[in-house]
């Protein structure tokens, strides 16, 4: 239903049927007690007991619930000692099982299981009790009396269960029940047949009686359980063959698009193509893989076809056409043995037919042409018109306007408008390409211009960032579907140095191939430009943040401050002043080296307490201050910590007769004050406070041990 403790990210109608549940729940419980009349306690005590066993015994279905054996314990105590005696036995059970292990133990989901559980066993305890009447019915009444308990009670529980999932994830609670609940219906008709036997035969061998029944429990339980793993496996092995039966059918596709050296990379495109009409017409997804298999199989009869005619540049002769228009029935003929789930093979007889019904091998017309070829016809024109011209607009735009004038003679017209409304998103463009002639031209003259956009940047940039999203922009550009990165230091790439030294490392990444000669070297040319002012700004940044950082710490300084200041202006945040007490007294006794060490020690416990603080610094001396975004109860946590941290350093231990240690004030943003000065006063004077209490403190202290 949840995780732990959300129960507000419930939608409304499952908090609301939590809710009613509950109620369910507790007023069936309090009635159940108070009309809890005398019975055989000894043998209530002991379907109690097998109610919290077979209730903690669980085993876990296909779909990720549950399902116990306590419907057999819960239909016994109804049969045997009542309604009323039922619900207070199937509540235990109930409680053991939401409440173990501890760690899945969720608040709502116990509510619901008490309600669920009182309202289940009062229907199926009704119902049984309209059957028998009373305790001296003829045994078929009380046998057709817990078949039928046993059926209320299964569709209760699975019934009340799909219900609050369903609600819970907005799903048809129908299809939950049927998908999920019921193929669980005979273990609850063994389960009343089992309460029958027992309420049969029960009478002063109790125990004994018992001493069987139990068995049979955990025997169904056990081989349930077996069965439920049995069918998990069998389930594996089927989606391991699903995958095993892809990669046959894409290496498969790897041949068929090897054996076509004009047509190279067509058949994935057209795979890409179709699948995406086929989302974007909203079909089922059965329909959406099929139409999927079919074009990534729909020109696998052109492994029949001789290689010289495939590998032909030129116009086909009538022959040779007449023996490549026999690749849609040789492509059908060739996968027919193949046991699709759904219709692939007419799919592939059809693509090359016409809506007008002149195309091949049947002509087919209309709806009469399967809806797959149909959607692999338009898929198919389109690649083949922009096959190896993707990145020319003018090429693509030609392809629509083919599309277009076939729309109704050859495609189907839907399908075509399907198409121009997403091919936008579904092709991979890219920049505009030259003929041969220019294409050495056109190179160098890109590059001049890639070096005059990187001069421009340059004279702009005034951190590494900037510089390296300059370097990136212009490469990504330059090279499409490329991931671009610019590091400081040495790292697996291109070198960026500088006097010999290398201060950066570009990384430039290609998965659908690997950079050429030229474009290494017009990287290596960017690397050579930038290093100079890269350089700097490198000198730039190290001067600043030295210039903000505490040598002796490497906390910040009050130059950091002012900086962090500025930054968390009109944010909520909180102050923490820290002053260490009696540092006079070990610079004074132990010098000056032993109090730097203590300042380094402290200033390394700040980091370890305040780990999530957005700026930890020393403001001079022995006074440090901290900002958090943290809420006041985790500080306090915190200042907590910190102060046991520095109390209890080892490398203390020679200052604690001085009672050395820290004070701490605390302020926030805010209820203290309105900016981040006026949270410094307060946390400053609560500091002090605290100061002086604490010196008070260690007056008493000195005074008793004179004394």
């Amino acid at each position: 239903m949840s995780k732990k403790g959300q129960l507000r990210a419930l939608p409304p109608a499952a908090r609301v049927a939590v809710a009613v549940f509950g109620m369910v729940g507790i007023c069936g419980f309090v009635y159940a007690i108070l009309t809890f009349g005398p019975t055989d306690y000894s043998y209530f005590w002991l379907l109690v007991f097998l109610a919290i066993v077979t209730g903690h015994a669980k085993v876990r279905l296909i779909a990720g619930s549950s399902l116990s054996l306590i419907s057999t314990v819960v239909l016994i105590a109804v049969m045997m000692l009542g309604t009323t005696a039922g619900i207070l036995v199937g509540v235990c059970g109930v409680l053991i099982q939401s409440i173990f292990p501890p760690r899945k133990f969720i608040l709502h989901q116990l509510i619901f299981n008490v309600g669920m559980i009182v309202l289940t066993i009062w229907m199926s305890g009704a119902a049984y009790h309209g059957v028998v009447g009373d305790f001296h019915a003829a045994g078929m009444d009380r046998l057709i009396g817990a078949l039928i308990a046993s059926i209320v009670y299964y569709l209760g529980s699975s019934i009340c269960v799909s219900m609050i999932v369903g609600l819970s994830g907005n799903k048809s609670i129908f299809r939950l029940w049927h998908d999920n609940f019921l193929y669980t219906a005979p273990s609850f008709v063994v389960a009343g047949l089992l309460a029958f036997v027992v309420s049969e035969f029960a009478g002063p061998q109790r125990a004994r009686l018992m001493l069987v029944v139990t068995p049979v429990l955990y025997l169904c339980y056990y081989s349930y359980r077996v069965y439920l793993e049995s069918l998990e496996k069998e389930k594996q092995h089927a989606t391991e063959m699903a995958e095993l039966f892809n990669s046959t059918l894409s290496t498969l596709v790897l041949a068929i698009d090897a054996k076509d050296k004009n047509t190279h990379g067509h058949i994935q495109r057209v795979q890409k193509y179709s699948r995406a009409i086929a989302e974007a017409m909203r079909l089922s997804e059965q329909e959406i893989k099929a139409i999927a298999a079919a074009a990534l199989l729909h020109d696998i009869g052109k492994l029949a076809i001789p290689e010289y005619i495939l590998s032909k540049e030129g116009p086909l002769t009538p022959d040779e056409m007449r023996k490549m228009r026999l690749h849609p029935q040789l492509g059908a003929d060739i996968i027919s043995n193949i046991k699709f789930p759904y219709p692939v093979a007419d799919s592939i007889l059809a693509h090359h037919e016409r809506f007008d019904g002149t195309g091949y091998p049947n002509g087919l017309s209309g709806n009469a042409i399967p809806l797959g070829a149909r959607v692999l016809a338009v898929a198919d024109v389109f690649d083949a018109y922009t096959s190896d011209r993707l990145e020319s607009e003018e090429t693509i735009n030609g392809a629509v306007q083919a599309l277009r004038e076939g729309s109704g003679t050859i495609f189907d017209p839907e399908i075509v408008r399907v198409w121009q409304s997403i091919y936008r998103d579904v092709v991979n463009w890219r920049t505009t390409a030259s003929s041969a002639a220019y294409s050495d031209i056109q190179r160098v003259t890109s590059e001049v211009k890639i070096l005059e956009e990187l001069s421009e940047s340059l004279d702009k940039a005034t951190t590494i960032e900037q510089i390296s999203q300059a370097v990136s922009d212009l490469i990504k550009n330059r090279f499409p579907q490329c991931e671009v990165g610019l590091k400081t230091g040495q790292h697996e790439g291109l070198p960026v140095k500088f006097e010999d030294q290398t201060i950066a490392t570009i990384s430039v990444a290609r998965p659908a191939a690997s950079l050429n000669d030229d474009e290494i070297a017009l990287i290596r040319v960017l690397a050579e430009k930038i290093s100079g002012p890269l350089s700097k700004v490198m000198a730039l940044e190290m001067a600043q943040r030295e210039a903000t950082v505490d040598k002796l710490t490497g906390l910040a300084n009050r130059r950091g401050l002012e900086m962090m200041a500025d930054k968390l202006a009109g944010k909520a945040i909180s102050v923490v002043l820290v002053d260490v007490n009696s540092f006079k007294s070990v610079n004074d006794n132990f010098g000056h080296k032993a109090g730097d060490a203590a300042l380094i020690r402290i200033a390394a416990h700040l980091r370890a307490a305040f780990f999530d603080a957005q700026l930890t610094c020393r403001l001079g001396g022995d006074e440090f201050v901290v900002f958090s975004e943290a809420d006041r109860r985790t500080l306090r946590t915190q200042i907590r910590n910190f102060r046991r941290m520095v109390v209890w350093d080892p490398a203390h231990e020679p200052y604690k007769k001085m009672l050395f240690g820290v004070s701490c004030g605390l302020a926030s943003i805010p209820t203290d004050g309105k900016n981040v000065e006026q949270v410094m006063h307060c946390a400053d004077r609560r500091m002090y406070a605290t100061k002086a209490r604490f010196k008070q403190f260690a007056d008493r202290v000195v005074a008793d041990c004179v004394t």
